[in-house]
């Protein structure tokens, strides 16, 4: 099927990219990932205040899931009474929590460093469908894209698209299928850990390529494989 461009005007995630400054911190950074497998374009607002405070304490991306499922369950910057959360927080990096000293209470810090707005699967030629597919592994998560080669594209894959919620765009940005907002964002501790990893990969290209990391509690390397 050989789609026409919906419009001249960029898809909205090429206006977030325009939109973002030269240093790769204003709004609507694209940034390259491995997320659930899948090597995707994030397209990020990056929360400056958390990553402001990040880097006053010394704290990078935190990428242990089981920490951030836990996280999950505390108000943030409301002290909570809870001798096991406690002793669970226990060298932890700066900046995740805090432990009062009474061995009780204990008060969230750590919040998401950005907010991925939309997600972009590059389609070989031929591979649309499979993409489409990938895509879709983001739906309660994020808005999802495929880019493709060529308006030409199998009818199967531009039907899947569609009945997925998936938009089409071509290699420069430019609208073939719309893609549809997500009904109802998934919020927990792997959504927060696309995040997460999003923001790494963030810190890594900004540092040119020297990576600002957690200590090894706050990064668990078995789970993180696991998740990606």
């Amino acid at each position: 099927m050989q789609l026409p461009v919906v419009s001249s005007s960029p898809a909205p995630l090429a206006l977030l990219a325009s939109a973002a400054s030269s240093d790769g911190g204003g709004p609507g950074v694209p940034v390259r990932v491995m997320l659930l497998g899948v090597r995707v374009t994030a397209y990020a607002i990056i929360n400056v205040a958390e990553q402001q405070r990040r880097g006053t304490v010394g704290t990078g991306a935190v990428t242990n899931p089981a920490l951030l499922d836990r996280l999950m369950d505390l108000p943030m910057g409301i002290p909570v009474s809870d001798p096991v959360v406690w002793a669970e927080m226990a060298g932890q990096p700066c900046g995740v929590s805090e432990r009062h000293e009474d061995g009780a209470r204990v008060t969230r810090r750590l919040e998401s460093p950005l907010t991925v707005t939309d997600v972009v699967v590059d389609a070989a030629t031929g591979k649309e469908l499979r993409a489409v597919q990938d895509a879709s592994l983001f739906a309660g998560f994020t808005r999802r894209w495929i880019s493709v080669v060529s308006g030409r594209i199998p009818d199967a894959a531009v039907l899947e698209a569609k009945l997925c919620g998936v938009g089409i765009v071509d290699q420069r940005r430019r609208q073939l299928v719309p893609a549809e907002k997500p009904k109802g964002l998934t919020r927990d501790g792997w959504s927060w850990l696309l995040e997460e990893k999003t923001y790494r990969r963030w810190l890594t290209r900004r540092a040119g390529n020297h990576e600002q990391e957690s200590p090894a509690r706050a990064t668990d390397g078995a789970s993180d494989a696991g998740a990606s």
